[in-house]
């Protein structure tokens, strides 16, 4: 039977469909990862070779008659193998589309950069117009002038959007191509050395100065005051103003205004400094040299590395990055957020130069493009960036390093829905290299596995002399309430926020809800006031009288009257942040006080002037939801107030518990990073649950042992794999009719020793006028979920959509 050697090529979902995988006829020349044009109808489209084989008409369902030809090839933009792979394994195992999956590979800003290129296909003798070694050819005066224009634009000459090649000399480029004299090409134009040279640029090391503009200055250029900030602790390394726009949020011109105030200075890259070299102490020694043994034998061996708060993680990766780079391989560094990774960044940079990589969102298409190039090109060997850099062009990894593992923005939340701790011992085994997980709190995941010796559990005990862990106070609020006087902010915490105030302290005070009150109600009837387009109450925000949906922002004045039995007892119940700052007011007029959450931070501008008013100590005491919580030192906090640990604890989710504990110690964090010792206040109606006393011990084991033991009694992770199978849509009916026939479908394939549970409503039943149910698969914690794709492929119930969720982070 005849086979004709054909091509599959994935498009961009947005040019070709959510299936947008076509194929095409190939030639000998076609490779695996090639971008190559495509005929789409009367256009061409750039597409991605995913795979390139022979076939027979009966294995392409079509005659080889309907097959269009495969287009040019770009051609400094092939994707490795490793990344190709990377996509396929996506897309079968968080049943996503290829294309889709493929979409996070693809270099930003690559249409705009792709030029015709023609170049001379070997040295040119110019006196006679031959080529070396080869019979003399008759060239017109127009092909040899051209020849002439080509080798006086260095060998290659190309149309840009800027050069147009008039239509006539393009004719005589393509008579010399066909005389084999020329090479007609297309590729991303070259950035040219003289403006691709970024300038950098470093924190002056007069820490003085910072320290007085802070002080000073700080309040009144709160965007320059944020950009010192983030960059603090980096003094030794460099950033290019688009990384630092990137890092800090902020414009060019603060960046510009900071480098002529001498607060930032230009710096050579080439010409650094000798890095600072930290001699290990023996557990990181431990560390290092257990890391170091996979390395040098190339084995995919997973390593947790579980280490207190200012153990020394970042001292181990670093050893670790300069062995992979002894051998001539390269590392992936991945962090959970970019803007809280300055730290990271610096000791790279500090230890290894220009060859560290930034690959992030915010920064400038062309400064992302041209990382990506030069990642691509094996200029960059070490690559720091979040989720996404998963996909960089990597071909010879040598380490990857996955901090603050724990992190839930490690798990995409839109397709392709990935976790990205599983895409890492994906690339680890297809690159024979190892993984090392860092973490004060790992995931129960993951430190389940090392206690079944899965993975190996390296432990760093030890912290810096400087680093002390703040005392933490437990305080049980049902106390106030049996003793008929229930409060906000507990006797204890109030004493302690005196004694702050006095010293001349600061204090953060932690509430994980914004606005006044979660909800307001009608004390004659009961009535709340519900969102008419989700199944939430509507919360109240006092400074403005309106009640808001914080969901999808529905607004609506607050009523004066109930709307069902007309009663004037319409009142706030609960607390939020609103709330909290007008009772610090009552108790402490004379406190400098401010509020940061998201009301606050989407005004322009009121995010960088809080951060840098709390900086200067304009304000004494900051109230705020999870936004202060975590980046950013403050060296004159000594007290952190928890207001109310329980609303984390409350969500109906099996991770609250987890994710409780996690917040709870990151909060502590911020207490005492300065010189003084920190304290931490935790109000709580749960004063004995197991988030809170262990969080108060920094006792990660003995919160995971207990965990650990609930988790498996019910078959949650680490102890099964889940699979959220979520239906929304506008009418309710076909909603359910479409989640029960799909539960059906997925319990007729399910091996017996899987689960199916539900259908129900999903927790939050109703977002943005779409009614939503789910229904929960769990299966064998090594088994794949291809099986539930395969039962609902084909399924496409009108109206409904769809959204299976492997691994997912949040049930609600």
């Amino acid at each position: 039977m005849d086979r004709k050697l054909v091509a599959d090529v994935a498009l961009d979902p947005r040019a070709g469909g959510s299936e947008a995988i076509y194929t095409y006829a190939a030639d000998a020349s076609v490779r695996v990862g090639e971008n190559r044009f495509v005929p789409i109808g009367n256009r061409p489209v750039l597409g991605i070779v995913t795979a390139v084989y022979r076939a027979t008409e009966e294995e392409l369902g079509f005659g080889f008659e309907a097959l269009k030809a495969i287009g040019e090839a770009v051609e400094n933009l092939t994707l490795p193998e490793p990344v190709i792979k990377l996509a396929k394994f996506v897309s079968e195992e968080y049943l996503s589309p290829l294309s889709v999956a493929l979409s996070s590979a693809s270099p930003p800003g690559v249409q705009e950069r792709l030029v015709t290129a023609w170049t001379l296909s070997q040295p040119v003798a110019q006196e006679e117009f031959s080529l070396s070694g080869e019979e003399d050819i008759k060239l017109t005066t127009a092909q040899k002038e051209a020849l002439r224009t080509i080798e006086d634009s260095g060998g290659t000459l190309a149309e840009t959007a800027t050069h147009r090649i008039p239509p006539a000399q393009l004719k005589i480029l393509g008579q010399l191509a066909g005389k084999g004299m020329v090479i007609r090409s297309i590729q991303i134009q070259p950035f040219q050395e003289r403006k691709s040279r970024k300038e950098f640029f470093a924190l002056t090391p007069d820490h003085e100065s910072v320290e007085r503009f802070l002080e000073e200055q700080g309040a009144k250029r709160p965007a320059q005051a944020l950009t010192l900030m983030r960059l603090q602790g980096a003094e030794n390394s460099f950033f290019s103003i688009g990384e630092i726009k990137a890092l800090a949020g902020v414009t060019e011109t603060t960046v510009k205004a900071l480098v002529s105030s001498g607060l930032l200075q230009s710096v050579d890259p080439t010409e650094r400094r000798a890095p600072r070299l930290h001699p290990p102490n023996r557990y990181q020694q431990l560390a290092i040299s257990a890391v170091s043994r996979s390395i040098q034998a190339a084995n995919a061996q997973t390593f947790l590395l579980f280490g207190v708060t200012g153990s020394g993680k970042t001292e181990v990766y670093l050893n670790l990055a300069a062995e992979a780079l002894k051998r001539g391989r390269q590392i992936l560094y991945l962090v959970p957020e970019i803007a809280l990774a300055t730290q990271a960044i610096s000791q790279l940079r500090e230890r290894f130069g220009q060859g560290v990589a930034i690959l992030h969102s915010e920064l400038p298409p062309s400064e992302r493009l041209q990382n990506w190039m030069r990642i691509r090109e094996g200029k960059a060997p070490i690559v720091l960036g979040a989720r996404s850099a998963l996909f960089a062009p990597l071909e010879n990894l040598g380490l990857i390093v996955m901090d603050e593992e724990h992190e839930g923005s490690y798990k995409q939340e839109s397709s392709p829905r990935y976790h990205s701790k599983r895409l890492a011992e994906f690339l680890a085994r297809t690159h024979n290299c190892p993984l090392v997980l860092g973490s004060a709190t790992p995931s129960v995941e993951s430190f389940q596995e090392a206690e079944e010796e899965r993975i190996t559990l390296l432990s760093l005990p030890e912290r810096a002399a400087s680093a002390q862990l703040p005392t933490v106070h437990i305080v049980d609020l049902a106390q106030g309430y049996k003793a008929g006087k229930p409060t906000i902010l507990s006797a204890e915490l109030q004493t302690k926020l005196k004694a702050t105030l006095e010293r001349n302290e600061q204090c953060i005070l932690f509430l994980n809800r914004r606005a006044y009150a979660p909800f307001i109600i009608c004390r004659d009837c009961g009535q709340q006031m519900l969102c008419p387009r989700c199944s939430v109450s509507l919360s109240y925000h006092r400074r403005d009288a309106m009640l808001r949906c914080h969901h999808c922002d529905y607004r609506l004045r607050a009523p004066d009257t109930c709307p069902k039995c007309e009663g004037i007892r319409m009142a706030p119940f609960g607390i939020g942040t609103e709330k909290v700052e007008e009772a610090v007011a009552e108790l402490f007029p004379q406190a400098r006080l401010s509020r940061l959450d998201r009301d606050i931070a989407k005004k322009k501008g009121a995010l960088e002037a809080i951060l840098a008013s709390f900086r200067s100590h304009e304000i004494d005491i900051l109230v705020g939801t999870q936004m202060v919580a975590k980046g950013l030192d403050f060296p004159n906090v000594t007290l952190v107030g928890v207001v109310a640990a329980d609303l984390s604890l409350n969500i109906p989710d099996f991770r609250s518990s987890e994710r409780t504990f996690q917040l709870l110690s990151q909060v502590a964090g911020r207490a005492g990073r300065g010189s003084r010792p920190g304290e931490v206040v935790i109000q709580t109606f749960n004063p004995s649950h197991i988030s809170v006393t262990t969080a108060q011990s920094h006792d990660f084991p003995a919160f995971f042992e207990i965990l650990r033991k609930e988790r498996k009694e019910v078959s949650y992770p680490p102890f099964a794999r889940l699979v959220n199978v979520i239906f929304s849509g506008e009418d309710l009916s076909a909603v359910s009719q479409a989640s029960k026939e799909a539960a059906e479908l997925v319990q007729t394939a399910l091996p017996k020793t899987a689960e199916l549970l539900g259908p129900t409503n999903c927790p939050l039943e109703r977002l943005h006028n779409r009614w939503r149910r789910h229904f929960l698969v769990k299966l064998g914690k090594s088994a794949t979920p291809k099986l539930i794709g395969d039962a609902l492929l084909g399924y496409q119930p009108k109206d409904v959509q769809i959204v299976i969720d492997v691994d997912p982070y949040s049930l609600m």
